[in-house]
Formats: structure tokens, sequence, C-alpha cells
């Protein structure tokens, strides 16, 4: 075959530019991206841009659901990290440059064992938060509706009996 455009045409190909908003959130969804169409254009190429680049390289982008940082183990090691820097930021003078090495001290402390502690507290509350939501679901699913027998909508009233 020929390099003719209508032998290799590329499936499901990324939107671009030129692509409406509609199209842009129905691929970003098929790649199992949250979005709607309430980002804004750019903010959705933007997500485009990302995923693609990803796919070139063999990755699929995992993202946590939004303000979930719970889900994320990086804000707890972060948490770490400016707590340090919080508490040795106790003299003058107070300058970026000071703040910065703190910093990069607080990163230099975190090990692989607090890496590790902080990656199985972040999976104890993602399976916490899975386990109710899934009994949640089940309660919501499994409703029960007692009737007591007083329907005062279907009673008569004086009227209908004259």
């Amino acid at each position: 075959m020929d390099n003719a455009p209508y032998h290799s045409v590329q499936i499901d190909k990324a939107p671009t530019q030129a692509s409406k908003k509609a199209h842009l959130v129905a691929w970003l969804q098929r790649k199992g991206v949250e979005a709607d169409m309430n980002l804004l254009k750019a903010e959705l190429l933007e997500l485009v841009k990302q995923n693609k680049l990803a796919l070139q390289h063999g990755h699929k982008l995992i993202r946590t659901p939004p303000y979930h940082c719970q889900y994320n183990a990086i804000e707890l090691i972060w948490a770490q990290v400016k707590g340090y820097a919080a508490r040795h930021n106790t003299k003058p003078p107070f300058s970026t440059k000071n703040m910065m090495t703190l910093l990069k001290e607080a990163c230099d402390k975190i090990t692989k064992e607090d890496w590790a502690k902080v990656v199985e507290k972040t999976r104890k509350i993602i399976k916490e938060d899975y386990d109710r939501d899934v009994n949640i679901d089940n309660i919501i699913e499994n409703e029960i509706i007692i009737y007591t027998g007083d329907d005062s909508s279907s009673g008569s009233s004086s009227e209908e009996n004259d």
C-alpha cells in the first residue's frame, strides 16, 4: 500500500484545535479521562495533549478523582516536607533561599520506609472509601418502603359521603 491518506486512516485520531468541544469531550471520555462541557476548550486541549503524549510513550494516565487528594500518596509526603520546613523555619532571616534549603533537607529526609507507609495508608483509605460506597449502594438498592396503612390522600371526605 502507498501512503495515500485514504489507505492509512488513524483510528480514533486525537482531536485538534479545530475540533468542536463536544468532540474533545467525547474523545477524552473514550480514553477514560473525566471531562465535560463545563471545561474551557483550552483545558480540554491540554488534557488531550497530556493523554496523547503518554500514549505515544506506552503509558496510560491514571487520574485521581477531583477533590480527592487523599487518594494520592504524594500529598501525604508533601505534607511531611512542608511540616518539616515549617518547624525549622524559626529564625530570621526568612528568605526564599533559606526556605528552599529547608525544603531540600526535608525531601532528603524522606525514606523508602516513609513512602511505603504513605502508600499503605493511601491504599487503606481507598479501600475504606470503596467499601463504604459499596455499602451505601447496597442500602440504596435494597431500600425498603414500609406502608403504615395511613394514606390520607385516598380517604373519603365528608362531602363524598353526603
